[in-house]
């Protein structure tokens, strides 16, 4: 049980209304304290309880009572653990966020999920059929080798199984390239409903496979909200191969290794440079720069990882996720610890949504010579992205620079990352691109990193009075 703050609630049994104290819950029940003890301490039901939060009070229907035993003494007040039986409500959410949800354990919501697999067409059936009988073949090949290899001692358990991911685990890469190319052939005429519908079919054929990669499944369960977190960033510059088996290290360095995934890694290196010049080029004493949506910020380490004279820098890094801060800060501190200097760092825990509302956002964050955002604009609309951009604008000093990443519509994973990694992104022509500016003064370009998969916006405020 996690014991929260006191709240009051009623209990309602036979027409009687009794107050009671909540004195803990765990996920999907409550734990109350009766103002003094009933004749017989047994369990029962109650035909209504209604809890006061926040000044609302909230009625939870019916409910099962049954007395805690190890609370109930001679000196101490009786304790229920109150079981809901209309519903079945989140508690933990309803305490501690302040938000009712409720799960509908019936056979109604499972009917509309199966009732999905009449929007998807019969080929893309057949093709999600012969690829689960595949890959279940694969796994078995290698889960049998990792059982021919388990009593071998630990270095040549560790030679063995790299032996077999350059020979066997290349010809299974080749298989799946070839079947993603089959999905993307497959896919490349749908629309976004047909999309979204095809995409959730074709994740619960696969569902068991996406279990065996952790990047994967991150993806999938987006324990942060979102699927190109912190987490998810740190695995794809690492890339390290991860997994308890053969079929699962080779499933999870699958995505790692793709030209999306390169681009990420190449659009860290192209703004740590940037970052590098735009200081090296600085003519004042302090240099100010901010990251949007920072996430782990390992550009910054790169950026100073080799410069040898460092001048008066301030960073501000923004995230609405104030774990991807803690990250970041990790980041500045073990630079700092390493190159022995001093980076003032203003973290700040905000979203978009008060980017566009805060009146005066340079009075607020401040203005920069150089601000950046390497994978923001993949989530926003159009207009939401044109109004972010030019509040970012706004925070620029006289001639800074602004730079903005987004995927290009040329994306060549772009079938693999919405199919099995449920990860959908706004991808954007050049012409797009430039549009989102178009109102904005100064000078503005568009370049690529290495694989032309990710797109950059590059603005110069006008030199002279701020914009």
């Amino acid at each position: 049980m996690i014991v929260e703050h006191t709240i009051v609630g009623l209990l309602q049994t036979n027409g009687n209304i009794t107050n009671v104290e909540v004195c803990g819950h765990s996920r999907y029940s409550f734990q109350i304290r009766l103002p003094k003890a009933p004749p017989y301490i047994v369990p029962f039901n109650a035909d209504g309880f209604t809890i006061e939060l926040d000044g609302k009070r909230i009625e939870l229907g019916r409910c099962r009572m049954l007395p805690v035993k190890h609370a109930a003494t001679s000196t101490a007040l009786p304790q229920y653990l109150v079981l809901l039986l209309d519903d079945t409500v989140d508690v933990a959410d309803l305490i501690g966020k302040k938000r009712f949800t409720v799960y509908d354990t019936g056979l109604f919501n499972l009917q509309l999920i199966l009732n999905q697999k009449e929007k998807v067409n019969q080929r893309f059936k057949e093709y999600s059929a012969n690829l689960t009988f595949e890959l279940n073949v694969y796994k078995q090949f290698f889960d049998d080798l990792d059982r021919k290899f388990l009593k071998e001692p630990g270095p040549v358990q560790e030679h063995l199984h790299q032996m077999i991911l350059e020979r066997e685990g290349q010809a299974f890469m080749e298989f799946f390239e070839s079947k993603v190319l089959e999905l993307q052939e497959q896919t490349k005429n749908f629309s976004k409903d047909e999309n979204e519908a095809h995409g959730f079919f074709f994740r619960k054929q696969v569902w068991d496979f996406i279990l065996h990669s952790a990047f994967m499944l991150r993806t999938n369960l987006k324990p942060r909200g979102y699927a190109g977190d912190y987490e998810m960033m740190k695995m794809i510059y690492e890339n390290e191969i991860m997994g308890k088996s053969l079929f699962a290290r080779l499933l999870h360095s699958y995505p790692l290794q793709i030209p999306a995934a390169n681009a990420v890694r190449n659009r860290r290196r192209m703004i740590a440079n940037q970052i590098r010049e735009a200081v090296e080029n600085h003519g004042n004493a302090d240099f100010r720069a901010m990251s949007v949506a920072c996430g782990p910020a390992d550009e910054i380490g790169e950026a100073f990882s080799d410069m040898v004279e460092l001048k008066k820098i301030h960073f501000t890094l923004l995230d609405q996720d104030m774990e991807a801060l803690r990250v970041a800060m990790n980041t500045v501190n073990q630079l700092e610890l390493e190159k022995g200097i001093s980076i003032h760092v203003r973290y700040i825990n905000d979203s978009v949504r008060s980017m566009l509302r805060i009146r005066d956002l340079p009075g607020a964050w401040g203005r920069f010579d150089f601000i950046y955002s390497m994978g923001l604009f993949d989530y926003l609309t159009p207009p939401v992205a044109r109004a972010v951009l030019a509040r970012l604008f706004e925070m620029l000093r006289p001639g800074g620079k602004l730079i903005v990443g987004n995927f290009h519509v040329s994306n060549p994973d772009k079938a693999f990352m919405e199919y099995w990694l449920d990860w959908v992104l706004y991808h954007r022509t050049e012409e797009e691109m430039l549009e989102l500016a178009s109102t904005l003064p100064g000078h503005s370009r568009i370049f690529f990193e290495k694989t032309g998969c990710q797109m950059f916006l590059e603005l110069r405020a006008p030199n002279g009075k701020t914009v």
